[in-house]
């Protein structure tokens, strides 16, 4: 299918009037473009539990391709899996989210079923040929040595700096995960690397972050209030 535009939202962390500004601007068309959202919906924010509703009905929608962050990856194993994973998810921010779900769940039996199956259907990565070029949406990035095929999901939800540093790949790689502001001090913008990387975490949770979007064929970005 040819889409008008290609558009890849970085991180929300629970910042929904954020995500509303930016929403609007973007004037999203599910039946002409696709949009990726790349994980982390939650934690850290006010609003988790709607920014996490809002992921699970975009998901439902046509063209519409909801990854896995770290932080839903944390959630899910808090729940099911138990595991390293499963304890440092509060002190990261999820004790705001926990408390929200569990307000949540109070209300709407069917909360807990509904949200778990969602999290646990998050795929890790999207891969899209765009006028001869390879494009992988992912939430962290990859481990530079080895293939895509290969990757482990330590990789995919945590890696930083031997990802961005080290990668030389042919693929351009589109993600989250680590703050603009982590690379370039009080730089709340996406940043395009050398190396065929765009970094799409721009500081949404911070007191002058941003939630960013981009259009991967125009080059055209816009951002939350």
């Amino acid at each position: 299918m040819k889409y008008r535009r290609i558009l890849a939202i970085g991180d929300i962390h629970g910042k929904f009037t954020r995500l509303l500004s930016l929403f609007h601007k973007i004037d999203f068309d599910e039946r002409k473009d696709l949009l990726i959202l790349l994980g982390d919906y939650i934690d850290r924010g006010d609003e988790n539990m709607r920014c996490l509703r809002w992921a699970m009905e975009m998901s439902e929608k046509p063209n519409v391709v909801a990854l896995r962050g770290n932080h839903e990856q944390m959630m899910l194993y808090y729940y099911l899996y138990g595991g390293t994973e499963s304890y440092i998810w509060l002190p990261n921010g999820g004790n705001k989210t926990k408390a929200e779900f569990d307000a949540w769940q109070q209300k709407d039996p069917t909360a807990y079923d509904r949200t778990l199956k969602f999290l646990d259907d998050r795929p890790y990565f999207y891969r899209l040929d765009i006028n001869g070029e390879e494009y992988l949406f992912v939430h962290a990035g990859l481990n530079p040595a080895k293939t895509i095929e290969d990757q482990e999901e330590e990789s995919l939800l945590w890696i930083r700096e031997k990802f961005y540093n080290n990668y030389s790949g042919s693929t351009h790689v589109v993600c989250g995960h680590t703050p603009t502001p982590f690379i370039k001090e009080n730089w709340y913008y996406p940043i395009r690397l050398a190396n065929k990387i765009t970094l799409m975490d721009t500081g949404s949770f911070m007191a002058n972050g941003k939630i960013s979007c981009i259009d991967i064929l125009s080059d055209k970005i816009w951002q939350s209030d």
